[in-house]
């Protein structure tokens, strides 16, 4: 078959190949430099955002809160519970360590000021912290939602709650009164059971049976049985704040038990506050799944953007005012006297600030022979 291709078309079928193949190679000098080029300018923005100042952190607080509000017509409100969860003993930029209670009563004035129609949206990044304020909140979301009155809260949810990082504890027990939980892949929830005294309950009772009333105590007592009362009082909060959208599965129900989705609803609320976890043990979004908890992972680009200029704000507070500090100490500062010891600046040419001392000294002679 090839004897009959001539010497030439060998030829021109070889340079054809050659500068297909160069062009080719040429393409994808052309897509991998392009790439790079654009990954280069993905990075050098993405260092450039992560050392923002807490100016530019707290503009982007600001912008990004205002593109939420704008969400569904702008007839959403934002709250926001983003805590310090640093190291330090006092919240940095007025950001609390916990929820308080001036905390949860500015959410709840918000909450009581939004009409029927309103769609709160809850954005939370905290370990907890009292249990009042807490409860206080989502009781008041609860109260809002029976304003709302009927809706379909899987398609229309009314009340919305973002967990982009952590929400343990007593950001959990608020969390569970939304219509439905946003978390990121990487988030937390936690257990809602009662801490007294840095210890739950459940410990002082250990304790108590292991050792007997008599070898125990009688602070660890009298806190033992504090707890126990608060353990039946967070109990029936839980049951009543627990949105019926979340609900035990069934496969986890008691075989001998009522199984209705109200049922199914106290039984989680009572499985969350009865201590059979660490109250440190992380619930993962899988694990508030298998839970029954109504999850959705897709939060909003600006969800993220508020929270982490948020954090922002709180690390970068101090260097900020320190900066602050420093340049209104220099625009203090007297200025440099001249080298002659004078005080005064220097005249100006032509235009001289006083005159001259011998010129003053020639002015007066002559002003005291025309007398």
């Amino acid at each position: 078959m090839f004897e009959s291709v001539s010497e030439q078309e060998l030829v021109i079928a070889a340079g054809s190949f050659a500068v297909i193949s160069l062009l080719c190679w040429g393409y994808w000098q052309y897509l991998t430099h392009d790439r790079r080029q654009r990954d280069a300018r993905s990075l050098e923005k993405l260092r450039t955002w992560l050392d923002r100042s807490y100016e530019e952190a707290r503009q982007g607080y600001k912008d990004a809160r205002a593109r939420l509000e704008k969400r569904n017509r702008k007839n959403t409100i934002v709250i926001d519970l983003i805590h310090d969860l640093g190291d330090e003993f006092e919240g940095r930029d007025s950001a609390e360590q916990e929820i308080t209670f001036d905390e949860a009563f500015n959410a709840i004035a918000a909450i009581r000021g939004a009409n029927a129609r309103t769609n709160i949206m809850i954005i939370l990044h905290t370990l907890g912290g009292y249990a009042r304020p807490a409860h206080m909140v989502a009781l008041a979301l609860k109260k809002h939602l029976k304003k709302v009155g009927r809706h379909n809260p899987y398609k229309h949810p009314k009340v919305t709650v973002y967990v982009p990082y952590v929400a343990m504890s007593g950001g959990t027990f608020i969390a569970l009164a939304a219509d439905r939980i946003f978390m990121d892949e990487t988030a937390s929830l936690g257990p809602i059971d009662t801490i007294y005294g840095s210890f739950p309950s459940e410990a002082y009772e250990d304790l108590i049976a292991q050792k007997g009333v008599e070898q125990t105590q009688d602070l660890l007592v009298l806190l033992a049985h504090e707890a126990s009362k608060y353990d039946k009082y967070a109990q029936e909060v839980a049951r009543e704040i627990i949105n019926p959208v979340h609900k035990l599965p069934l496969g986890k129900m008691p075989a001998d038990g009522p199984r209705t989705d109200a049922a199914r609803s106290r039984a989680l609320a009572d499985h969350l506050t009865s201590g059979e976890m660490s109250h440190s043990q992380a619930i993962s979004p899988t694990s508030a799944r298998e839970l029954g908890i109504n999850l959705s992972r897709s939060i909003p680009p600006d969800v993220y953007n508020l929270v982490d200029a948020r954090i922002r704000m709180i690390q970068t507070k101090a260097k900020s005012e320190a900066d602050k500090e420093a340049r209104e100490a220099d625009e203090k500062k007297p200025d440099t006297p001249n080298s002659s010891g004078d005080d005064d600046q220097p005249p100006t040419a032509g235009r001289p600030d006083r005159t001259d001392p011998i010129i003053q000294k020639v002015i007066d002679k002559t002003l005291e022979g025309i007398e």
